[in-house]
């Protein structure tokens, strides 16, 4: 299930799995991030294949919930290496599925705590709005 070892072309496109979801991150999580990290997002792209989806994991210099451009700071990227699927039921039904996972990741996985360490955690569409699933406290 790791995609970054094969063309985009080869990936067969599945269902959403959280336990693959997972897999995928902690595979990304298990190494240091950059020192200089305060966000974390994941980039949300419509495939050219229709009803396919694909999701980056970004980490960012900057942090800010009310200006969407802090996920533009990129320090590191999961670049190719996205978790693809499948979901027919259109862009916004993704988007609201995906948010649901990322938030059952961070109340429950091994490297839920790797990401809370941050000031802040977001998802959506690169062309769209982004939805803070994650703030830290201060």
């Amino acid at each position: 299930m790791f995609f970054w070892k094969r063309k985009k072309e080869e990936i067969t496109f599945e269902e959403f799995s959280y336990t693959k979801f997972a897999v995928w991150l902690n595979e990304i999580l298990k190494n240091p991030l950059p020192v200089n990290v305060k966000g974390i997002n994941f980039n949300l792209y419509e495939e050219e294949k229709e009803n396919t989806f694909g999701v980056q994991f970004v980490a960012t210099s900057s942090f800010d919930s009310n200006d969407d451009d802090w996920a533009c700071d990129e320090v590191f990227s999961s670049n190719e290496n996205m978790y693809y699927f499948t979901n027919e039921n259109g862009w916004e039904q993704t988007l609201k599925e995906v948010e649901k996972n990322v938030k059952t990741y961070l109340e429950k996985e091994e490297y839920s705590s790797v990401l809370k360490k941050y000031e802040g955690i977001g998802l959506g569409f690169v062309d769209g709005d982004l939805i803070i699933v994650y703030k830290k406290d201060k």
